[in-house]
């Protein structure tokens, strides 16, 4: 039998701030202001609960094709939208508003990278550039394989083949005897020999003649003695390009400010990265290149941290490089030591740098990188613990992740749900209704590429679909877990907008469902924006708001809340919430 206490009664749930999802405890041991669950709400700077905003399609291409590749920038003095969608690569114009088809690809995942004026695409395939006007294969680098060569042959080494190409060049100097000049390589290919003497372009059969098996090339009119002769010629191993072509990500690194791309991805080398000539995306040196660890986990990832550093994450453990300057070759090589022997990353291109640190996926969780430089288990920490449960039931191999910086949100998005850590006031909560391909932050305004779409995070709604917000506390006692309670009011802080509402719901330990409060809090402001005259009022205030609701809540030890905004056309930014009891007993 119930025993009647006098006392006081317990202090009101109060929430001024909310902190987002906790699902590392359990629904009672929530603090004030965290969630259980919290769906499609964003914490604001000011912790305050702010329902997010909708989709709308800005590029629709008319089939469910995954969008495998997008940029966003200037080049030759336009500003665009990049995006590719079923083989096709398009430039969408933001001066003109015209997406117009460019060129055609594979209809693969693609990295594109701005360099030295020019955009690469990268697919495991093919390796294209777009300078604004012609997209078409990377134009490779020729490089002059010696120099200062007599006719006989040999001369001092100069540049390292190209693995993109099968040509090369060689520069010879004239004896003013000497008609027969006798270059680098034997058998060569049938493409014509090449050939200026000083600076005059001199044709093969009519100036020359080809010995392919020897190399040996014969001119008709003796060279004159100190002349600059420069033969080029070609000879294509079938192997060489596709060490280039077949890798699927880039990044850039270097000395000085970024003077070279390094890639990897290539699925038979997994655990190689190669990098390019300075500030030359078309020159992949044959030496450049290092082997991170074995071949039997892969690189996934490669970060720049802290600029002078790079971080290469594999599957299950990562190392560090850095420039070096080698004397001897007056050549900059890139040495990698190991960081962590069994922290890596999950998700290929998946890491993300986060106020200068980088962000991975490891197991179930994400972890942040602390340093990048010294080799310490303790250098990398996990930062998820708060979404525990929900990480554990999903494959994080297929995610992807993306660096809002304008909310300052780390997204990692897998199926149609966007897990969220907002770094800048470290919450976390989640979206759905969202399935991104790639993701670009245009402006502070989020564009993702989806299902045969690329769409913009604006409005109120998913292109018609109403954005329904939920939020659930966890059970609360009211400090006094021992007492009977009866609750009759809720009150709500509601920050006015042209349409804006919230749905309280209330579930004891004595109901099982969620019971709605029969009182909805509304406001409408005059906006001819988006007039209903059915809902038409005269109200100007946007001054926040309090609005009182009577819940009629009794005999119950613990409650427990859902804030819901699931309205058409609404906004929604809850700033407070408070409910008061008063005690009957014990229990």
């Amino acid at each position: 039998m119930a025993r009647y206490i006098a006392s006081k009664p317990p202090q009101p749930i109060s929430i001024n701030q909310f902190i987002g999802v906790n699902e590392a405890v359990g629904q009672t041991g929530l603090e004030l202001g965290e969630a259980l669950r919290q769906v499609n709400y964003r914490i604001t700077k000011d912790f305050k609960l702010k329902k997010r905003e909708g989709h709308k399609t800005f590029i629709d291409y008319s089939n469910t094709k995954d969008i495998p590749g997008m940029w966003e920038g200037t080049i030759a003095s336009k500003n665009v939208l990049i995006s590719c969608n079923d083989g096709n690569v398009y430039e969408y114009n933001f001066g003109t508003l015209i997406n117009t088809p460019i060129g055609t690809m594979t209809d693969a995942k693609t990295t594109i990278f701005f360099f030295e004026s020019k955009l690469y695409f990268m697919n495991g395939v093919e390796y294209k550039q777009y300078d604004g006007a012609t997209f078409q294969d990377v134009v490779a680098y020729i490089p002059t394989i010696a120099i200062a060569t007599p006719p006989t042959g040999g001369g001092t080494t100069y540049e390292i083949i190209n693995l993109l190409t099968g040509k090369k060049k060689q520069e010879f100097v004239g004896n003013g005897t000497a008609t027969a000049f006798t270059i680098r390589e034997l058998t060569i290919d049938a493409d014509l020999v090449t050939c200026t003497i000083d600076g005059v372009t001199k044709t093969e059969t009519t100036d020359f003649t080809v010995n392919r098996t020897t190399g040996v090339i014969t001119f008709t009119v003796v060279p004159v003695n100190n002349a600059l002769v420069i033969l080029g010629w070609t000879k294509v191993d079938v192997s060489h390009a596709n060490l280039i072509k077949k890798n699927k990500y880039a990044m850039k690194f270097g000395v000085g400010n970024d003077t070279s791309v390094f890639i990897w991805g290539h699925p038979d080398f997994k655990n190689t990265r190669r990098w390019c000539g300075t500030l030359n995306a078309g020159y992949f040196p044959i030496f450049n290149l290092t082997n991170v660890g074995t071949n039997d986990s892969a690189i996934t990832d490669i970060k720049t941290n802290n600029a002078n550093y790079q971080i290469i994450f594999k599957e299950g453990e990562s190392h560090f490089s850095y420039a070096e300057y080698i004397s001897t070759t007056d050549t900059w090589d890139y040495p990698v030591k190991s960081l962590n022997p069994v922290v890596g990353n999950l998700v290929y291109n998946g890491a993300q740098i986060v106020n200068n640190n980088p962000i991975t996926i490891h197991g179930k969780s994400w972890w942040q990188w602390l340093t990048a430089s010294v080799k310490d288990e303790r250098n990398t920490e996990v930062i998820s613990e708060r979404l525990r449960n929900s990480l554990s039931e999903i494959n994080l191999s297929t995610a992807v992740t993306f660096d809002y910086q304008n909310e300052k949100e780390y997204w990692c998005n897998v199926g149609d749900i966007v897990y969220i850590w907002n770094y800048g006031n470290n919450t976390m909560y989640t979206f759905d209704n969202i399935s991104g391909t790639c993701y670009l932050d245009i402006d502070g305004v989020v564009y993702y590429g989806s299902q045969g779409t690329v769409e913009r995070m604006e409005g109120t709604d998913d292109n018609g679909v109403v954005v329904i917000a939920q939020l659930d506390t966890g059970f609360n006692t009211f400090g006094a877990m021992q007492l009977i309670k009866t609750s009759d009011m809720v009150y709500v802080g509601l920050l006015p907008d042209s349409q804006t509402s919230i749905t309280i719901y209330f579930k004891t330990n004595k109901i099982n469902e969620f019971k709605r409060l029969t009182k909805k809090p509304q406001y409408r402001l005059l906006d001819f924006n988006n007039i209903n005259f059915n809902l038409f009022s005269l109200k100007t205030n946007r001054n926040p708001q309090t609005f009182a609701l009577p819940i009629n809540s009794r005999d119950y030890t613990t409650i427990q809340f859902r804030l819901e905004n699931a309205e058409l056309n609404e906004t929604c930014v809850l700033l407070d919430f408070l409910v008061n009891a008063e005690t009957q007993g014990e229990i």
